[in-house]
């Protein structure tokens, strides 16, 4: 099973405010990645799933993928 470069754009409440984000994760699927971006979020502001709203995850080359915006599962 080979790793994907997934670009996941979407927004999630931060107190009053919707925030914006735009991420790069590897992942075997585009689930996969969903997930990712689920667990990081959660991780690091205390994001409940339910306030995230993921918009669009699209697949990218791995040579057009950034090293260092990538999170990695």
């Amino acid at each position: 099973m080979s790793n994907n470069a997934y670009k996941v754009e979407g927004d999630f409440q931060m107190g009053r405010v919707r925030q914006h984000f735009a991420v790069e994760v590897v992942g075997a699927d585009e689930e996969a990645a969903r997930e990712a971006v689920y667990t990081d979020l959660g991780s690091r502001h205390g994001v409940k799933r339910r306030e995230v709203e993921i918009t669009s995850v699209a697949q990218i080359p791995a040579d057009q993928a950034d090293p260092i915006t990538q999170k990695k599962l």
